[in-house]
């Protein structure tokens, strides 16, 4: 398991891979971009949100403020996507009427669900990050922050034992860039959407 100092760490750790920086493709590296690319991606989510209650910081996250330019580029990627779905009106009222709690066992049947076909791809990885950040922002809004790292930890965890060998195939997360210029890249939101939908329909949670 991720312990969590790997949160605290990644940036620092990011620092001494020489610029590697996201065009990594060593399981660390992999792992030290994706956690900085997910923090990034619950700030903009949540401020995104327009709500003065819910806010968060990178420091919160346990990291800090990209700066490295492919990491920017990656992170708009990522930035697009989200809009995609929070502008999904079926997907957003389906989270919002779901009885979401931030647990593990929530998280683990969620993230299972979306690769239960043993089929990868961006869309799905995007996924996985966005229910994250909403299982952040609700324990924002139902003041748990405490919980916040180990979310982004649970995350990390699973892309590790579960994705890290097909991103790094895909010569690691500059990958992303490649899926964002296919003309069907939009339609993830609503692939997002059923997965997600059907998930809290079937799994009650």
């Amino acid at each position: 398991m991720i312990q969590s100092g790997s949160v605290n760490n990644s940036n620092s750790k990011m620092a001494a891979s020489s610029g590697a920086g996201d065009s990594g493709t060593t399981n660390d590296q992999i792992l030290d971009t994706g956690t900085a690319l997910l923090q990034d991606f619950i700030v903009d989510r949540v401020r995104n949100q327009g709500s003065e209650d819910v806010i968060i910081t990178h420091a919160q996250l346990g990291g800090t403020e990209l700066i490295d330019p492919a990491q920017k580029q990656l992170a708009l990627c990522l930035q697009k996507i989200g809009d995609e779905l929070d502008n999904n009106v079926e997907l957003q009222r389906m989270i919002n009427a779901a009885a979401l709690q931030p647990t593990k066992e929530v998280f683990i049947k969620v993230a299972c669900q979306i690769f239960s076909d043993g089929n990868f791809n961006w869309g799905r990885v995007v996924a996985l990050f966005y229910f994250a950040c909403r299982l952040v922002i609700k324990a924002l809004v139902t003041n748990v922050p405490d919980i916040i790292r180990t979310i982004i930890n649970w995350t990390m965890d699973y892309i590790r034992d579960h994705v890290i060998n097909w991103i790094r195939e895909q010569g690691g997360w500059e990958g992303i860039k490649s899926y964002i210029k296919a003309p069907s890249w939009q339609t993830v939101g609503m692939w997002v959407a059923g997965v997600l939908t059907t998930v809290l329909v079937l799994r009650k949670i």
